[in-house]
């Protein structure tokens, strides 16, 4: 497999980016930071998609983007792929629909069916589609550093799994644990064949009693059916005579019925009788307290409206004399200060002349007989208003007299109607008695006859209780018969069920005693053969990758560390790291030397993946992140020497170290301006 290029958009710190792989040596070169990694988790979303807790839809969809796509081309052989994977936000950030392109033929797909294509392209298992982790990629192209670094300082026991499950060494502990499984399910069934067989003898004797007591029930049904027949076909006569008698019967109770009835309708006519009686007699009694009216046109209304009016006129008559009267005071006041001003004035304001005193007497003269008119209209005036309030007091007085009278009136009205109402009522209730008594005089004969008429049934109803007797004890008898011949049939079709289930037992337990032969056969080489085999087998292939995996790790380890310190596998996959003769952990070594002992652990772990799975097409690719951390310029040469001893098609390094671009065919520069990465010519 090569890799061609990577289409990046809106992927963590990527808005739009095309990266070229060639192929050789490949560096990713950059501060830390910049975006390297990304590209490496870009080209895995595009080849698998999400994975739970590896590689989620948030992590790489970048900040306040909707959309974003890893579209990734490569090769395998002669054939060029193209897939593409896109990622949508909603509630959460989810994997939507993608392609894949085939020597230019282009196939939409679901997420899961591009995963399906992909392992089936690379060479990978199908069980690979359902794991939350893609071991062999991880381990054989693309592990992050630290991750290497934590397999090798995890507990044995998960170091162990987890490199079982790498190599696929599982299956065989799933193979045990079925087998086993299955051996239980065998002892099981054998123990279930061993109960299923253990009763047959009793179970055949059961079968005889069974059919001997069938026998005895076929005889006593012959005998009973004759008795039977005749009981059922006197049941029937004794039905028919009763019906005929429930049917002179039911008219009777009919009649008798209607005579309740009548009997209920005249007790309840009756109690209307005296209750109108009582209505009657206390209307005549409220009648008799009411007197005598004789409601005329009412008169007042005219007279009242006509005082009204007057009353009205009279108060605009006083309101117009009052006013007069004022108005005349206020021209009488105004005339007698111009006199006095006429008096002391002694040169005209308008002309500035002298005024004489008798053109004073002569203004003052035509003033006082002006006063005098005044006087004589102020006196005229008061006395019309003192005749317009004696006037009005006087209809006043009437105006309430009449009111007091339309009082009255309106008092003797409403009496000479309510009795006008009590009389009407009485004479409905008078009209309702004599209904009733008509209705009472026909109840009360028509209750004579109908009483009559019940007396007549009482020989009726003793021939019925008497063929009732007689239909009950047939029905008794008939019952007694068919009971005891239900109880024979349903005993006789239980013994059959119970013979042929015996039979079926019978048969079941012959064929349970011939596979309880076969089951502990089966069983002895499940247990014996089977599970031993495969423990051999299981050490043979642990044995194999261990040496492989082992030597491998050595070799690796002593081209990157000095002469002076060597290492090997323990039976755990533990790296031991020997120094003068004294072994230590991988806890105690150096940074540089740590980051050395994991390279040689996924270099060798590599190695041994792609010589033990021969189908898998990923073998000539290995990226390598940050795979230098803490490296001094000694190691950085010696990486030299590893990389080229790998011999591989395409490696893509992912590094900060600018001593690696010297021996790299190609180094892409990438980086950061404004929180966005940026990819360098």
């Amino acid at each position: 497999m090569q890799l061609n290029w990577v289409n990046i958009h809106n992927i963590r710190s990527y808005t739009n980016a095309r990266i070229e792989f060639p192929t050789g040596i490949v560096m990713l070169s950059g501060d830390i930071g910049c975006g390297k990694s990304t590209i490496l988790q870009a080209i895995e979303f595009a080849l698998f998609g999400l994975l739970r807790a590896e590689l989620s839809g948030n992590s790489l969809l970048r900040n306040g983007a909707l959309n974003g796509s890893a579209e990734l081309c490569f090769s395998i052989g002669p054939n060029k792929y193209i897939i593409k994977r896109t990622l949508k936000r909603g509630k959460s950030v989810e994997q939507d629909a993608g392609y894949l392109i085939t020597n230019d033929v282009k196939q939409e797909a679901t997420a899961t069916e591009l995963k399906s294509k992909i392992l089936e392209l690379l060479g990978y298992p199908e069980d690979q589609l359902t794991k939350a982790k893609n071991y062999l990629y991880r381990y054989t192209v693309y592990t992050p550093q630290e991750e290497m670094k934590r397999i090798i300082l995890e507990e044995n026991e998960q170091r162990v799994s987890l490199l079982r499950k790498v190599f696929d060494i599982d299956k065989y502990a799933r193979i045990k644990t079925n087998a086993a499984t299955y051996a239980k399910a065998l002892r099981e069934r054998k123990r279930a064949f061993e109960a299923a067989s253990a009763d047959l003898p009793e179970k055949r004797k059961q079968a005889e009693q069974c059919e001997h007591e069938l026998a005895i029930c076929d005889k006593q049904l012959k005998e009973l059916a004759p008795q039977l027949s005749i009981s059922k076909d006197f049941l029937i006569k004794a039905k028919q005579d009763i019906l005929e008698l429930e049917n002179k019967r039911s008219q009777a109770e009919n009649t008798l019925r209607e005579f309740h009835v009548k009997k209920t309708q005249l007790a309840s006519k009756e109690q209307q009788q005296n209750a109108v009686l009582s209505d009657l007699k206390i209307l005549t009694e409220q009648t008799a307290t009411i007197p005598e009216q004789t409601p005329i046109e009412q008169p007042i209304a005219p007279a009242l409206q006509s005082i009204q009016k007057d009353i009205l006129l009279k108060e605009a008559q006083l309101r117009s004399s009052t006013i007069k009267t004022t108005e005349f005071t206020t021209l009488k006041k105004q005339a007698r200060e111009s006199s006095q001003k006429i008096i002391s004035l002694a040169q005209c304001p308008t002309c500035l002349q002298t005024v004489s005193d008798g053109h004073k007497h002569s203004i003052i003269s035509k003033q006082e007989q002006t006063i005098e008119e005044y006087d004589s209209h102020i006196l005229n005036h008061k006395n019309a208003t003192q005749a317009a309030e004696k006037e009005l007091s006087e209809l006043k007085t009437r105006l309430e007299e009449l009111r007091k009278q339309e009082r009255d009136f309106a008092v003797n009205s409403a009496r000479a109607k309510h009795k006008e109402q009590l009389t009407v009522r009485k004479t409905m209730l008078e009209s309702q008695h004599s209904i009733i008594s008509q209705s009472i005089q026909t109840l009360r004969q028509e209750t004579i006859l109908l009483e009559q008429q019940t007396k007549l049934n009482t020989e009726l109803t003793n021939t019925y209780e008497t063929a009732r007797k007689t239909l009950d004890d047939a029905g008794a008898l008939e019952r007694s018969l068919s009971i005891q011949h239900a109880g024979l049939f349903q005993k006789k079709e239980t013994l059959s069920r119970t013979l042929i289930i015996h039979k079926i037992d019978i048969e079941r337990k012959e064929k349970a005693i011939a596979q309880l032969d076969t089951t502990n056969k089966r069983h002895y080489f499940v247990t014996d053969y089977f599970t031993p085999l495969l423990d051999i087998m299981e050490k043979h292939v642990m044995a194999r990758i261990h040496h492989e995996f082992d030597a491998l790790f050595q070799q690796w380890f002593a081209m990157l560390v000095e002469d002076l310190m060597t290492a090997r596998l323990d039976d755990t996959y533990t790296p031991i790291i020997s120094q003068n003769g004294y072994d230590t952990e991988v806890e105690n070594l150096s940074g540089g030397e740590k980051t050395a002992c994991a390279l040689a652990y996924r270099l060798a772990l590599n190695k041994t993946i792609n010589s033990l799975i021969s189908g898998i097409k990923t073998k000539d690719l290995l990226i390598l992140d940050e795979p230098t951390d803490g490296f001094s310029a000694e190691q950085l040469d010696k990486l030299r020497d590893v990389l080229s001893q790998l011999n591989l098609n395409q490696i893509i390094i992912v590094s900060h170290e600018q001593k690696v671009e010297g021996f790299a065919n190609q180094v892409i520069r990438i980086r950061k301006e404004n929180h966005q990465s940026i990819i360098s010519a």
